[in-house]
């Protein structure tokens, strides 16, 4: 471990919640480093969280310890873990299909539930609705300090048995791509894909190529129009749509300094659907 604590949550930050986090860690370690990744996933929107760790985890040292709540069945029977990632990395969150996109994007090594008679803060037995400070905070925070090691969170589980949640794969065909609009990149309002940079050669589209991009919701057509594939933003004008590779090599779409899901009204997530058909 390398005393750095990661946390993710849809918590927000208008109340008390992500500070007693906080508060908690740092009541095992002064010395801890923590920082946040978002508190800022859409409220129960378990395959959201999932995305943000694919996105962040791999960037920081080997070792480091991401705590992600986004649960809503806190208090139900469902499991609380710590994964290792085949990056070095872990993870403790309850197993609900947070942990689906770093399971098949990298891998999973193994899976530890929380043993909660001794990775519990001490007096919060009678509390059931708040598991990200009383338990995952806890147990984050003791094993980023080494006041545990791994094996100390608890028994072995089999990580066959973690639960995954469905990511739709997108489909190829000459000149096409079907797909979904997965997650925003929320601040600018880009529509980031399912679709990754080698289908888009696969499918024989190149840079400068104009495509057809439709998106719909529900099958409900929102958009539709010719949007050239380039490079960078800089490569249209202001305010005009572009499709590019983004920093996760995934296909987007996005408006030149403009926020493109703000402007046509589309969301993110299994339900929005999105083709990509080259012009000839």
């Amino acid at each position: 471990m390398n005393n750095l604590l990661v946390l993710q949550s849809d918590f927000g930050l208008n109340d008390g919640a992500v500070s007693a986090m906080y508060g908690v860690a740092k009541g095992v370690s002064k010395d801890l480093e923590i920082h946040d990744l978002t508190h800022g996933i859409t409220p129960f929107q378990i395959l959201e969280g999932s995305y943000r760790l694919f996105q962040t985890v791999q960037f920081w040292p080997e070792g480091t310890v991401f705590v992600s709540v986004v649960d809503p069945g806190v208090g139900t029977t469902r499991k609380s873990v710590v994964a290792k990632t085949t990056t070095g990395h872990y993870i403790v969150t309850p197993d609900n299909g947070t942990l689906t996109h770093m399971k098949q994007k990298f891998g999973i090594e193994s899976l530890r539930e929380i043993d909660e008679s001794v990775n519990r803060l001490k007096g919060s037995e009678n509390s059931h609705t708040f598991h990200g400070r009383d338990v995952y905070a806890y147990t984050g925070a003791r094993l980023a300090s080494g006041v545990i090691d791994y094996e100390g969170v608890g028994p072995e589980l089999n990580v066959d048995d973690i639960i995954e949640m469905d990511i739709e794969q997108a489909l190829i065909s000459e000149g096409r791509i079907d797909g979904t609009v997965e997650v925003l990149d929320i601040r600018f309002g880009h529509l980031w894909t399912n679709i990754n940079g080698e289908m888009l050669d696969e499918a024989g589209f190149k840079l400068n190529d104009e495509l057809e991009v439709l998106v719909t919701y529900k099958g409900e057509r929102r958009y539709r129009s010719i949007v050239p594939y380039v490079r960078s933003f800089g490569n249209v004008g202001m305010l005009e749509p572009l499709i590019y590779v983004n920093s996760m090599l995934m296909a987007a779409v996005a408006l030149h300094q403009g926020d493109f899901s703000a402007t046509y009204k589309i969301g993110a997530g299994p339900e929005w659907k999105i083709t990509l058909r080259k012009i000839k």
